[in-house]
C-alpha cells in the first residue's frame, strides 16, 4: 500500500537532523503493526522528543511539514502534550511532544510501553536513547486484568449510576440521561466486555473498543445493538434497561472467574428502583 505520509516523515527527519533540541521522532501506531495494518483511513502516530516543545505547542514546527488545515493541543500521558493536526487531503498526525526527561520516565515507568507495544519505528534517535527504548520496550500486550476488589467496585458504580441515569430521566433531563447511558455506563460495560472475553476466550481486546466488532463475542454483538438510544425518553430508558442485562450477564459470570461474590443486592436494588423486570434478567 503506498504511504500516504512519506513526505511528511521524510521532512521530519530532516527536520530532526538539523535541529539541535530534537533527540528523537518515533513512528507508532498502524504504521508501525504487522497485524491489523494500515489502510487509508489510518492517520500518523507519532512521538516526537525535544527540549524546546514550545515549537510544537504553538503550531510553529507543524507547519513545517506541509499544510495544516485543522490543529488543536491536548494533554497526553506521562504529563506531554498531543499536537492533533489535520494535513492536506484528510491526513491525520498526532503529534505527542515530550521534553527528553519526560520520556525517559516513560520508558522507565512503564507509561511508554502502553503506546509502543504494538510497534515502532525510530525515524530518528540518538544512540543512548535507541539502547533506552530497546531496554524497555517489549513487543508485547498485556490483556486488561484487575482484582476482585476492583471489579467489585466497578459493578457497584455501574449500578449506582444506573439509579443516577434514570432519575434524570424522569426529572426530564435528557440530555443528561443520555450522556450517562452511552457515556458512562457503556465505559462500565465495555471494561466488563474486554475483561469477559479476555478470562473466558483469550482474546486481543486492544483498547478504548478499537476493533470491538472483531474481538467480542457473537452473544455480546447480538444484544449490543439494543443498548444505544436515540435523543427520546423512552429509547434511552429501553437502552438503560438492555445496558444493565448484558452487564448483569458478564458481570456474573466474571465474578465467578474472578473467585468473588457478586452483589447481588447491588444489582436488585439497580432493578428495582428503575422497573426492570426480574424475570428478564439472567440469574
Amino acid at each position: 500500500m503506498t504511504d500516504n505520509y512519506s513526505d511528511i516523515k521524510s521532512k521530519l527527519t530532516a527536520l530532526a537532523q538539523q535541529d539541535n533540541d530534537m533527540t528523537a521522532v518515533i513512528a507508532i501506531g498502524s504504521s508501525t503493526r504487522k497485524n491489523v495494518p494500515s489502510d487509508e483511513y489510518s492517520d500518523l502516530d507519532l512521538i516526537i522528543v525535544t527540549s524546546a516543545p514550545e515549537s510544537w505547542y504553538s503550531g510553529e514546527y507543524p507547519k513545517k511539514l506541509g499544510d495544516v488545515r485543522i490543529s488543536f493541543i491536548e494533554p497526553t500521558l506521562g504529563g506531554g502534550k498531543e499536537r492533533r493536526a489535520i494535513y492536506d487531503e484528510g491526513r491525520d498526525v498526532d503529534m505527542l511532544i515530550f521534553t527528553p526527561e519526560q520520556f525517559e520516565k516513560c520508558l522507565r515507568e512503564g507509561v511508554a510501553q502502553w503506546v509502543m507495544n504494538r510497534g515502532y519505528s525510530i525515524l530518528y534517535a540518538h544512540d543512548a536513547l535507541v539502547e533506552l527504548i530497546k531496554e524497555h520496550i517489549r513487543l508485547e500486550v498485556s490483556p486488561p486484568d484487575m482484582s476482585g476488589e476492583e471489579f467489585l467496585n466497578m459493578v457497584n458504580d455501574f449500578y449506582f449510576h444506573n439509579i443516577w441515569a434514570y432519575k434524570k430521566l424522569r426529572r426530564g433531563e435528557i440530555w443528561s440521561a443520555k450522556m450517562c447511558v452511552d457515556g458512562y455506563l457503556k465505559d462500565r460495560l465495555l471494561k466488563v466486555a474486554e475483561l469477559y472475553c479476555v478470562k473466558k476466550h483469550g482474546k486481543d481486546v486492544w483498547h478504548d473498543g478499537r476493533f470491538f466488532d472483531r474481538w467480542a463475542d457473537e452473544d455480546i454483538l447480538a444484544e449490543i445493538r439494543q443498548c444505544f438510544a436515540r435523543y427520546d425518553a423512552a429509547d434511552i430508558e429501553t437502552a438503560l434497561y438492555n445496558t444493565h442485562k448484558l452487564f448483569a450477564r458478564l458481570a456474573r459470570e466474571l465474578a465467578a472467574m474472578l473467585n468473588v461474590t457478586y452483589p447481588e443486592t447491588a444489582e436488585e436494588t439497580a432493578r428495582s428502583f428503575c422497573g426492570f423486570r426480574s424475570d428478564d434478567i439472567p440469574f
